[in-house]
């Protein structure tokens, strides 16, 4: 893009790096993660520390890092060290543990990676309240608009549902689902983010997956992927679509590990209140940029413009609005957890937001821009269920304004999502 935009992350990593040896910065390849650092670390540069940046997808420093991993990270004792791709040098975990043990000072080390497996499972141990991280995702709604959206903080806040209004429409919202997150994407023609997305995607399986896993079939990996894409909205059951794939079960099973491992796909978890006696527990599964979704499936943005043969725009604007509040978790004000709810007795919630005091916030999305009683009827057998501890149910819709629905329910635009905060106005 011309101009850099603001990551609303931006003044979170700034204070942790204040109060932590080292800072990990995770996310996605090409989500802004070593942008974001660069902003962060020339911030403090300018105000005097001493900043030293390498990068590990070069091949020479990699090789030295590999080589002499404790001379390497003993560099700047005095400053800061930025790492970008630091789990392509997986030499560098247990050296970090014993320079930061040798030096515990707050904002000696800040790392990128591209995986989840950064550390890995036996080096997280050893990294435990010396490496804190950070997840960045691609663009939010706000972030290409300016806003620091938060709506979780909105709806506990003084919030008039009836008052939310937007421009936007069904048509609009394909659009802003097929440009996605990705920052590179944001100005390409469709055709150039297409091929944008098929390099990504070719390149992920190629170099990063093959470095994790040594996959001997990534093939297999692109289908599974693509089998994802297709079902969002919808519970995950691997070994229905392994066996549709005629992929070994287990090796599905690890595939999607990898897969939600480098931050390609978003697990949201069974929501298990213990309403009911016996509760379906089950994961959804989200694709992490919302137009690589889109790309991945073959769907047209003019089919799914089209209320008659764009029946599968629901599914696509269900995942979206989870990648939305998955992205404002990360600077959202208050603690909470996003999950989906499905009963034996076959009520579904499409996405719960539970506060870490129990208070649920329900939401129901609808491609539609009408809304009818069916619509929120389990949103009011939840109200019913929890009582005081629900504290709102929304049906998202493209409509262009909110609606009252009764008490604690309501209609909203699905453009509510990113509206500034009451204290961002």
């Amino acid at each position: 893009m011309d101009q850099l935009l603001s990551r609303n992350s931006a003044l979170l990593l700034a204070e942790l790096t204040e109060h932590f040896p080292a800072v990990e910065v995770l996310g996605a390849r090409q989500v802004g993660k070593s942008t974001l650092t660069k902003q962060v670390s020339d911030d403090l540069a300018r105000a005097g520390t001493n900043v030293l940046s390498f990068t590990m997808d070069d091949p020479e420093t990699r090789s030295v890092a590999a080589s002499d991993p404790r001379g390497f990270l003993s560099q700047n004792p005095a400053g800061m060290m930025v790492i970008d791709e630091f789990q392509r040098v997986p030499e560098l975990i247990l050296p970090l543990k014993a320079e930061i043990d040798r030096l515990r000072r707050p904002g000696r080390f800040l790392i990128t990676g591209s995986s989840k497996m950064t550390t890995g499972e036996a080096a997280a141990d050893s990294l435990a309240g010396r490496v804190t991280s950070l997840q960045i995702r691609g663009f939010s709604q706000g972030e290409l608009l300016g806003v620091k959206e938060d709506f979780v903080a909105r709806v506990l806040a003084d919030f008039a549902p009836a008052n939310e209004a937007s421009a936007l429409t069904r048509s609009d919202y394909v659009d802003i689902i097929w440009r996605g997150s990705m920052p590179e994407a944001q100005q390409l023609s469709d055709r150039m983010r297409q091929t944008w997305m098929k390099s990504y995607i070719s390149r992920l399986l190629s170099r990063d997956i093959q470095e994790l896993a040594k996959i001997r079939q990534p093939e297999q990996v692109m289908a599974l992927l693509r089998a994802l894409a297709a079902v969002q909205g919808s519970e995950t059951i691997v070994g229905r679509l392994a066996n549709d794939l005629n992929i070994a079960a287990g090796s599905a099973a690890q595939y999607l590990r990898l897969l939600e491992g480098l931050f390609l796909v978003d697990l949201l978890p069974p929501w298990t209140p213990n309403l009911l006696k016996r509760e379906v527990g089950r994961h959804k599964s989200v694709i992490s940029d919302p137009g690589l979704g889109l790309w991945l499936t073959g769907a047209k943005p003019a089919i799914l413009k089209d209320l008659v043969k764009g029946q599968s725009f629901g599914g696509f604007l269900e995942a979206f609005v989870a990648s939305e509040l998955l992205r404002q978790k990360t600077w959202a004000s208050d603690d909470w957890e996003l999950f989906h709810y499905r009963s034996p007795d076959g009520r579904e919630i499409d996405l719960v937001i539970e506060l870490d005091d129990g208070r649920v916030i329900a939401l129901e999305v609808k491609a539609a821009s009408s809304v009818a009683p069916g619509d929120y009827r389990h949103l009011a057998w939840l109200r019913e269920k929890l009582g005081d501890r629900f504290v709102a149910g929304y049906v998202l819709t493209t409509d262009t304004h909110g609606r009252l629905l009764g008490d604690r329910l309501a209609a909203l635009p699905v453009a509510a999502l990113w509206s500034p905060t009451p204290s961002n106005p």
